[in-house]
């Protein structure tokens, strides 16, 4: 799809109708946020879910603050989706309160997503807990950061 089709209200609005899902969900899948990696993040996971898929998650915190998220997806366009919608949810968020955003959260930016799919929204939120549990154990052995390759 166009990116001037995306924009175009009657367009995405149809759209989500024949897909049978959002103009949220459509958005984020065809032009996702925050897509890339950043050097040196101090946060970092990449598990795989049930299916395959993966997201691949990078946290810049300054203080207890998230400031940057970027992702590097690998599967469906549900899992592109929930990782877009993801970062933006993260951004500016302290670590503790990025810590409490669940699947659910994930899927209400992005309306319900197919049975078959919720997968990938929980794949986003487990990606989120482990990227911040990297983020304090890094905090709690900085010292070994300097011999890290």
């Amino acid at each position: 799809m166009d990116e001037e089709l995306l924009k175009d209200p009657e367009v995405m609005a149809e759209a989500a109708k024949q897909l049978g899902t959002t103009e949220a969900f459509i958005i984020h899948a065809m032009t996702p946020q925050n897509v890339g990696m950043l050097p040196n993040p101090d946060g970092y996971a990449k598990p795989q879910g049930s299916c395959g898929d993966y997201i691949e998650l990078f946290l810049k915190v300054d203080g207890d603050v998230i400031k940057d998220a970027r992702y590097m997806p690998e599967g469906c366009a549900h899992t592109v989706a929930c990782g877009s919608v993801l970062t933006t949810l993260v951004k500016d968020k302290t670590l503790d309160q990025a810590s409490c955003i669940t699947a659910k959260d994930l899927e209400d930016v992005l309306g319900k997503l197919p049975r078959e799919h919720r997968h990938c929204a929980a794949l986003a939120a487990a990606t989120l807990r482990a990227a911040i549990r990297d983020c304090l154990k890094k905090r709690q052995s900085s010292w070994k950061n300097m011999y890290q390759r």
